[in-house]
C-alpha cells in the first residue's frame, strides 16, 4: 500500500487529476494556479485554497484578523499568478464548536479585509463545525482581462528566469516567530503576505514575458512546476537570487543560511517569471521603476533536459510539499 507520505503532495494531485474529463468551457483544467474557463465572451479565473491550523498558521503566534487575511492573500495571490483581476471570493470556515465566537468573527474580518484590498467582493461561503481545529478553505474567481493571462508552461529554451521582491523573508518571519526572536518586517512578511496583483498585471501584458508563477512553496519547488510544465530545464545561479535588506545580520540570529530560506522558503507570493533575454533588461528596469522594488535575473531555461537545478546541480532540498518531505 502507497501511503501520501510515499506519493507526496503532487503525487497525488496528479494521481487524482490524470483521468479528470475536460468539458469544451475549460480552457486550461488541472496543472496551473487556477482553471481557465470561458464563460460567454469572458475569461474567468477559478481557483481555491485550503489553510489549516498548526499546519498553516497557530494561533499563538498570529491574530485572528491576522489568520483571515493570509488565508485569503494565498488564494487571491493564484489569481496575481495568472496576470488576472480578481472579481469575486467565496470563504468556508470550520472550527470547533467551543471556539470563541469572536476570534471567528476577527478571522472573518481579516479575510474581508484581504478581500477588500484588492477591489474585490466577499460574496458568500459556509460555516460548519470540526473536532478540534480551525480550517479555512477559499474559493476566487477572476478574470483574464481582455482575454491574456500567463500558465506555467511558456517557458522557452534560453529564456531568462526572473523573481519579484525578496523572496525567503516570509519563511524568515517564520523562524523569528519560532525562536520568539523580535524581527517585525519579517514576521509582517509571513502573517501578511500582499499578492502582486498589479505587478502580475503588469508583466502579463508584457509579450516578451512567456510563464509566470507565484512563489507559495519556494522558489525551486515553484520553478519545478514551470519546468515540468514547460518541458524544459530550470538552472538557478545562487549568486544571482536576491537577499532583501531586511535580512540583513539575521543569519547569525536565526541559525539559518539566508540562502536556503531565498531558495526555498515558502509563502511568500511574490512573482516568478519566464522571459525573452533579449527584452530582460528592460523589463526589469520598467518594472523596478514602476513598483519601487526588483525583478531580479535569476537563471536560464534549458533545453535537453526536465526539471530545476542550483548552479548545475540536483538541488538537496526544493521547499514546501505536503506528506511529503519537507
Amino acid at each position: 500500500m502507497s501511503t501520501l507520505r510515499d506519493i507526496g503532495e503532487f503525487g497525488l494531485i496528479d494521481h487524482v487529476t490524470r483521468t479528470l474529463r475536460r468539458t469544451p468551457g475549460v480552457v486550461e483544467g488541472t496543472g496551473d494556479d487556477c482553471a481557465v474557463l470561458r464563460f460567454g465572451n469572458a475569461l474567468l479565473l477559478a481557483t481555491c485554497d485550503a489553510s489549516i491550523e498548526g499546519i498553516h498558521f497557530r494561533r499563538d503566534w498570529a491574530s485572528p484578523r491576522d489568520i483571515g487575511w493570509k488565508a485569503a492573500a494565498g488564494a487571491i495571490s493564484d489569481i496575481a499568478a495568472m496576470g488576472g483581476e480578481v472579481r469575486y471570493v467565496l470563504a468556508s470556515v470550520a472550527c470547533p464548536a467551543d471556539s470563541d465566537s469572536t476570534d471567528i468573527e476577527e478571522i472573518c474580518a481579516g479575510i474581508a479585509d484581504a478581500v477588500e484590498s484588492c477591489g474585490a467582493a466577499l460574496v458568500g461561503g459556509d460555516m460548519t463545525g470540526s473536532q478540534a481545529v480551525i480550517g479555512i478553505d477559499i474559493s476566487v474567481l477572476g478574470e483574464a482581462v481582455d482575454g491574456r493571462y500567463l500558465t506555467r508552461a511558456g517557458a522557452l529554451p534560453g529564456d531568462a528566469v526572473a523573481v519579484t521582491g525578496f523572496p525567503g523573508l516570509a519563511a524568515a518571519g517564520l523562524l523569528a516567530l519560532q525562536r520568539g526572536i523580535d524581527a517585525a518586517l519579517l514576521i509582517q512578511a509571513h502573517l501578511r503576505p500582499v499578492p502582486r496583483l498589479a505587478e502580475g498585471r503588469w508583466l502579463v501584458n508584457h509579450p516578451g514575458v512567456h510563464a509566470m508563477i507565484d512563489l507559495s512553496d519556494g522558489l525551486l519547488q515553484d520553478l519545478g512546476h514551470i519546468a515540468e510544465r514547460s518541458k524544459a530545464g530550470i538552472n538557478v545561479d545562487s549568486d544571482l537570487v536576491p537577499l532583501g535588506p531586511a535580512l540583513n545580520g539575521f543569519d547569525s540570529i536565526l541559525c539559518e543560511p539566508l540562502e536556503c530560506l531565498a531558495l526555498s522558503g515558502g509563502e511568500d507570493y511574490e512573482l516568478a517569471i519566464a522571459l525573452d533575454p533579449a527584452l530582460a533588461p528592460a523589463i526589469c528596469h520598467e518594472f523596478a521603476e514602476k513598483f519601487g522594488s526588483p525583478l531580479t535575473v535569476v537563471g536560464t531555461v534549458e533545453s535537453g533536459w526536465c526539471g530545476v537545478r542550483l548552479d548545475g546541480q540536483e538541488p538537496g532540498h526544493r521547499g514546501f510539499n505536503h506528506f511529503g518531505p519537507a
